[in-house]
């Protein structure tokens, strides 16, 4: 069957663009620019970096980025929400009444509007209660000089003198604490540290009125990660990039109207550099020296590290990138606000993944391939048994028969003890009986194993480093991975993700949704069943569905019910969109509660 588009009924109230946002946000700007700002008070809170010169207070008056709270407002810096409570179905959701509103890609006339805003929001604490003071901030504005968006981390000012103390509070601290603080964990090491600090403090006849300041940067640097800790706590972003000594450390958001930034961050001195590369090395339970000069781990929160030493190969110096574990994953939902796919192809991924079709997604480097990986495996029925295998934990489902497993890398590069590979993983996998595997990223041997997993009655999830069709097969079929042309078959989807440029932005969409319906001679019989017109931006139904007729036939639906089917999904994913149902928590509930009392959802869809 042809999939076409689908128009619901009931039409979805359109977002307003994010040039109505920006020009109400400039006219109240505008209004109140002659109020003193109460939030933020410049002679407590400014910069102890002189990279970037960032003139004002920064901000509009009023105005709370995502997940921010304003100092002196208290509470916990969530949207008032409303509850909708389904006990039928089992369904509690939150829905948010004043919710925050996502960016999409701007034109000219938003760029220049952009120009003028200047965005802060707290990082340490992120969400401050009433009366907490606020150390760390983030400040993202536009620079003339550069004519791109800044990211500057505003910390309190502290004297050459004053950190001559915090170094000396620092040593004593290490010579007499000997304790792992990321083991100790979080709460408790900050109340031992702050104990013994003040004790030494109070020793060292310090003025009372910088002892908070002094108390700040010592637990930053002792149990946080030091200059980077504020970028750590901003859960907005993906990547942190040093590039080496003396040159500023480079942030890529998740937004992507705002993507990679440079920040007002770098390490001037060789040596602070190499000692904070091996306190990272440390972190991830990992030796670092001149003759294993490279690192890769994680983190104990889950972030991975590569880090290199500064020694012969790295002629800029000791260099390290961060990938942020993702605390609140993109949804549906997001890929929908992000423009990323339509409702209409969600609505068709929706259906395939419940009847445990298994998905292949491929595309470049920072398209969005592990983002959409875990959006879709929102559609899987929790009933499923899930396992999934991953080089980094990135992946976060609500689903309680979930099996999380994550590969472990060998303790030094010249030797290979103690690593725990893909491939050992899937192995492994066989044995636990799951409904679904879902794999981060093929890319070697191990992708033998998933495609015979699949072959055998196993649905699978998974993504792959390749810009098209050609180039797929010619990966999956050369070394390293050498698949045998007869099990590509297996695969019911795939899904290319491509990263373009739109008005003056890079963006991320869905370039083409292809099915696989069987082998001619040595390649895979294709049929493109979406394609993405970039021209106009829109994703055009182009192709007839073998899979939505064979799903057809397994359930003993007309074509006709299948088309309302798909009408039916559409409709829901559109009306959480339109009530800004973010939560991948709330989306799982959703989408569960369609499987188990459907006519409740749809009522609840319809305001009935």
């Amino acid at each position: 069957m042809k999939i076409r588009k689908i128009n619901v009924k009931k039409p979805v109230a359109k977002l307003p663009s994010s040039r109505k946002i920006i020009r109400k946000m400039k006219e109240n700007y505008l209004r109140q620019k002659s109020v003193p700002r109460r939030d933020i008070d410049p002679t407590n809170i400014t910069s102890n970096q002189s990279f970037f010169l960032f003139s004002g207070k920064g901000g509009y008056p009023g105005y709370v980025p995502p997940g921010a709270q304003k100092p002196g407002e208290g509470g916990e810096g969530e949207p008032t929400k409303e509850i909708v409570a389904i006990k039928e179905a089992g369904i509690d959701i939150t829905i948010p009444k004043s919710p925050t509103l996502l960016e999409s890609p701007m034109s000219s006339e938003e760029k220049d509007m952009l120009k003028n805003i200047k965005l802060m929001y707290p990082l340490i604490p992120s969400k401050p209660k009433k009366n907490e003071k606020v150390f760390a901030y983030a400040r993202i504005r536009w620079d003339q000089k550069m004519n791109s968006l800044v990211y500057q981390v505003v910390e309190p000012y502290i004297a050459p003198e004053d950190y001559k103390s915090v170094e000396a509070v620092k040593r004593e601290l290490e010579e007499k604490l000997d304790v792992d603080f990321f083991k100790l964990g979080e709460i408790k090491a900050k109340e031992l540290v702050m104990e013994e600090v003040g004790r030494i403090i109070a020793s060292m006849h310090i003025d009372r009125s910088k002892r908070e300041t002094l108390s700040y940067y010592i637990q930053r640097d002792i149990i946080g990660l030091g200059r980077i800790e504020p970028l750590m706590r901003d859960h907005d972003i993906e990547d942190i990039s040093c590039d080496g000594q003396g040159i500023p450390i480079y942030i890529y958001h998740r937004n992507p109207m705002l993507g990679s930034m440079i920040t007002n961050i770098m390490f001037r001195d060789s040596d602070e550099l190499d000692s904070f590369v091996m306190k990272l090395a440390q972190k991830c339970s990992k030796s670092l020296s001149v003759a294993e000069p490279l690192v890769d781990g994680a983190l104990p929160d889950g972030s991975r590290v590569q880090a290199t030493l500064g020694t012969d190969i790295a002629r800029r110096g000791s260099n390290f990138t961060v990938r942020k574990f993702t605390a609140m994953p993109l949804t549906p939902v997001h890929m929908l606000e992000y423009g990323t796919l339509d409702s209409t192809q969600m609505a068709y991924l929706w259906l395939a993944i419940e009847n445990r079709k298994s998905v292949l997604i491929s595309g470049g480097t920072a398209t969005g391939k592990t983002s959409l990986l875990n959006a879709l495996s929102l559609f899987i029925k929790p009933s499923l048994k899930i396992v999934s295998i991953e080089d980094t934990p990135e992946l976060r489902l609500p689903h309680p028969h979930w099996i999380p497993e994550v590969a472990r890398t060998p303790v030094s590069i010249s030797e290979k003890a103690g690593e725990v590979s893909l491939f050992d993983l899937l192995k492994e996998s066989l044995r636990q009986r799951p409904d679904y595997i879902i794999v981060g990223e093929v890319r070697g041997k191990e992708t033998y194993v998933l495609f015979q997993q699949i072959a055998t009655g196993h649905a699978g999830l998974a993504t792959i480093h390749a810009a098209s069709l050609p180039q797929l097969i010619d990966r999956l079929t050369t070394p390293p991975i050498s698949l045998p042309p007869t099990l590509l078959e297996n695969i019911d989807i795939i899904l290319f993700l491509t990263q373009v440029k739109i008005k003056d932005k890079y963006v991320r969409r869905m370039n083409e949704i292809i099915e696989i319906k069987g082998m001619k001679g040595d390649r895979p019989a294709t049929e493109a069943i979406f394609k993405w017109k970039p021209v106009q931006d829109v994703f055009e139904p182009v192709g007839k569905s073998v899979l939505m007729e064979n799903i057809s036939n397994m359930l003993g639906f007309t074509e006709k019910s299948i088309r309302d089917e798909l009408t039916v999904r559409k409709s829901i994913l559109e009306w959480m969109r339109e009530r800004k149902i973010y939560d991948y928590r709330d989306v799982a509930r959703i989408i569960n509660g369609y499987y188990s009392d459907p006519d409740r959802i749809i009522n609840l869809v319809q305001g009935m």
